[in-house]
Order: structure tokens, then sequence, then C-alpha cells
């Protein structure tokens, strides 16, 4: 094994010298700051413990409004959900929705149904299903339009096949996602 050369002491000056700042840095922190945060925390966890959540993470924070507004959209009472549900109601406006936003984006409506409408304590869920005509950048213009709609949907099922002139039919079962305010009863 060789000695190492007498000029790498003075090579590696600059990382000995960052070396030792970091650890001048480290131990000073660790003198200095570290009992300071240890009290901080005891004492945002006494305060806790007595009713006044001091703390960012135990403080809840407000919606933005985009978010409380589209929790608005897409939610009925209780009352008014079981109702809708038994009345087909949501179901033939999911269709109406959806085939008015095709007719919109230039696609031809073939058929179209309403679906099943399941419940649970906090949501409704409607279906449909519709068979689409048209052009493939206008079925793409009519997914895009409904997601700028602000609407809770799920896109379950979609099969897209050609058709001759450049057309496709696309067949697309959706369902819609309403959330129910107050106690939910299903």
């Amino acid at each position: 094994m060789t000695a190492p050369a007498p000029g790498a002491p003075r090579r590696f000056w600059p990382a000995l010298t960052a070396l030792l700042v970091l650890g001048l840095f480290a131990s000073v922190h660790s003198l200095a700051f570290g009992p300071l945060a240890g009290r901080y925390r005891q004492l945002l966890h006494d305060a806790g413990e007595l009713g006044a959540p001091l703390d960012a993470k135990l403080a809840l924070a407000p919606l933005p409004p985009r978010v409380t507004d589209l929790l608005r959209r897409n939610s009925l009472a209780s009352a008014d959900a079981e109702r809708l549900s038994q009345s087909g109601f949501l179901g033939t406006d999911l269709v109406r929705r959806i085939a008015g936003a095709a007719v919109v984006c230039g696609m031809d409506v073939a058929a179209s149904e309403p679906g099943a409408v399941s419940q649970t304590v906090t949501t409704l869920e409607v279906r449909a299903e519709l068979r689409l005509r048209g052009r493939y950048a206008q079925f793409v213009s009519l997914l895009d339009a409904l997601a700028r709609e602000h609407s809770l949907y799920r896109i379950e099922e979609l099969s897209v096949a050609p058709l001759p002139g450049e057309r496709v039919e696309a067949r697309l079962e959706v369902a819609r996602v309403l959330l129910k305010r107050g106690g939910g009863a299903s």
C-alpha cells in the first residue's frame, strides 16, 4: 500500500472546510434549538388536550371555494334523494344531459336508456346507457364537455367501433354520483 501524496490535504481543503462548517451548524442547532422545539411541541400537545388545537395539523382547514361549489352542485337532501330515485327523474335527467351534450358536439344519439339507481347511506348513483354516432373527434369533445360540466360522472363501460365514412359508433355506460346531505336513510 502506498502512502498518500504530501499535497493531498491541500487538494481536499474545501471539502474538509465544508464538513467542519456542517458539523458546527449541526451542533449549534441541536444544542440551541433542539430544547426549544421540544418545549414547543409539548406546549402544542398540552393545549390540544385542553381543547385548543393550535397545531396546524390538528385544525380543520376550510375547503377551497371550488371544492365547496362542486360538492354543493352534486348533492341532494336525503329525503329528496329518496323521492327522486323512486320517481325515475334522475335517470331520465342523466340521459337528457348526456344526449344534449352529444348533440351540441355534433353527434347523433342512436339509442338511450336510463339505468338502475342505487343508494348507499351517503351516495346515490344514477346510471344510463347511450349509443352515439359521429366522428371520433366529436366523441372526444363530448367526453371533454362532460368533464367540464363539474358533475361527478363515472364511465363504467366504453366501446368505440368504426363505421363507414370515418364515423364511429360509441357505446357509453355512465353513472352520475350524487352525495346525500343530512342524516341518510337508505
